[in-house]
């Protein structure tokens, strides 16, 4: 049998605190000017590109491609505010980590799979979505300079083309024709791609930290099972230690949600609307630009992917949840005394009450539910399609 040495419970909070460090966002990451800098630098794009909708009220496809991308730069400019200024973070950042330092938490191997399960998962999360999210931005970056180098500057008729920046933006001034200019915008607009980062590090952070609280409940249903009615004469004892547990658990689960649910709500309604976008932005950019069209399916991927995950978190907490009425339910009643019995009863039925992981106070995150918002998204898709045609 592998030793609990062996079983590694890494830290899956590194990733997401690596990237935030950048910028100075979390609340124990003291860095106020840095990140005064970066709302600083969100700000101003945000309100190039507000005004850049404007200009191009008439282009239907550059507006498109703008409000993809604006929906991005304001709901990663307000859910930087919230997390850094969300003091409560700081409680679940370090509560986290006592807990993946804490090795006497643990009682034996077969607890230790049971987090690790939920554990990896968060890991290979924050490391690749990170590496994914880099890789999707500054391809999308890197686009105009690929189209200089595939096409020449001038057309059959001998005419000079226009540079292309890789983001929409107003600009004050003419760069179409002047390279100087060009070249001072473009790496004006390096940091933007660094934005996907601060999104695939925020989804990290709410992955890690609900994650972490399905492994423990999955943790203490076991210990239900196994260790409630081991000793009868200490079943007092045992039910006192696994009721003030799932009371703490409970309890951090609804912090949770108050801690993240403002994030959430953003994430429901920029990810619904950025995904019914892009996938019509892919239509009309099929055969017209290549590099565009992969770099909009992978866009589109990508935040399908945030949708489904939160999905997938939201159901898990509720699945583990309601385990713990499972638990106590599957024990052998018969083992304990009848004085006994009336506190299982109460547990079962306490136990049966399903945590969820909720956008506001209107929406819960399940896999129905992301059902419900793809239909959604296919139909908006729908609707664009059918008006321009």
């Amino acid at each position: 049998m592998t030793s609990s040495d062996s079983i590694e419970i890494k830290n899956s909070l590194v990733y997401c605190q690596r990237i935030f460090a950048v910028g100075g966002v979390l609340p124990q990451q003291h860095s106020p000017k840095l990140f005064k800098l970066v709302i600083l630098y969100s700000f101003h794009l945000m309100t190039m590109q507000l005004w850049d909708l404007y200009d191009t009220l008439h282009d239907f496809q550059a507006l498109l491609v703008n409000a993809t991308e604006l929906s991005l730069t304001m709901s990663m400019l307000f859910s930087l505010v919230l997390i850094r200024t969300n003091k409560k973070l700081i409680v679940v950042v370090e509560n986290i980590q006592r807990d993946i330092q804490d090795t006497m938490f643990f009682k034996n191997d077969e607890e230790k799979r049971l987090y690790r399960k939920y554990n990896i998962i968060s890991v290979y999360f924050g490391k690749y979505v990170s590496v994914f999210a880099f890789i999707i931005a500054y391809m999308m970056y890197v686009r105009p300079l690929i189209g200089l180098l595939i096409h020449p500057r001038t057309d059959d008729e001998n005419n000079t083309r226009p540079f292309v920046l890789p983001f929409r933006s107003h600009v004050f001034f003419d760069y179409h024709y002047n390279a100087k200019m060009y070249t001072l915008i473009y790496i004006y607009q390096f940091p933007i791609a660094f934005l996907a980062m601060y999104h695939a590090a925020e989804a990290s952070l709410i992955v890690t930290s609900t994650l972490h609280v399905c492994a423990r409940l999955s943790v203490l249903a076991r210990r239900i099972r196994m260790f409630l009615t081991e000793s009868p004469a200490h079943f007092q004892k045992r039910m006192r230690t696994i009721v003030i547990e799932h009371l703490e658990l409970t309890e951090m689960s609804g912090f949770l949600n108050d801690c993240f649910q403002h994030l959430l709500v953003i994430e429901y309604l920029n990810c619904s609307f950025r995904l019914g976008i892009s996938m019509y932005v892919v239509l009309i950019t099929l055969g017209k630009d290549m590099v565009a069209s992969v770099n909009f399916i992978l866009y589109t991927i990508i935040v399908a992917a945030w949708l489904y995950l939160y999905s997938y978190i939201g159901e898990q907490l509720t699945y583990e949840s309601q385990n713990i009425g499972d638990a106590f339910y599957d024990i052998d009643w018969t083992e304990i005394a009848n004085r006994d019995r009336k506190s299982l009863v109460i547990c079962v039925m306490n136990g049966q009450r399903a945590q969820y992981l909720m956008a506001g106070k209107f929406y819960r995150y399940t896999l129905f539910g992301f059902s419900d918002i793809v239909k959604t998204s296919v139909a908006f898709f729908s609707v664009l399609r059918t008006s321009v045609e």
